[in-house]
């Protein structure tokens, strides 16, 4: 998950720093299509609001790093919400 990666301390900090901050305007993008998509499909959306949020306000280095670990989270918690933990046997929502 690139969200994670963005979230380590010194790699995400050179990425996004190397970028000129413009993964972050990517970030954005895609977070705003995994919405609207999750919205569309009456599917949980709380992980690419997350990212959103992420890519708006935490521009600061330490906040930056602790808001994509947030979201890495939540966008797990989403996937295996809607997918399940792909384990034989597991209880799996329709």
């Amino acid at each position: 998950m690139f969200e994670l990666i963005l979230g380590l301390p010194l790699l995400g900090g050179m990425v996004v720093m190397g970028s000129g901050w413009g993964i972050s305007a990517v970030m954005f993008a895609l977070h705003a299509v995994t919405l609207l998509m999750s919205l569309q499909h009456r599917q949980s959306f709380y992980g690419s609001a997350a990212g959103i949020v992420t890519c708006l306000l935490f521009s600061v280095p330490v906040w930056g790093m602790f808001g994509h670990w947030i979201s890495a989270a939540l966008l797990l918690v989403s996937m295996v919400d809607r997918y399940g933990a792909g384990m034989p046997g597991s209880f799996r929502r329709s």
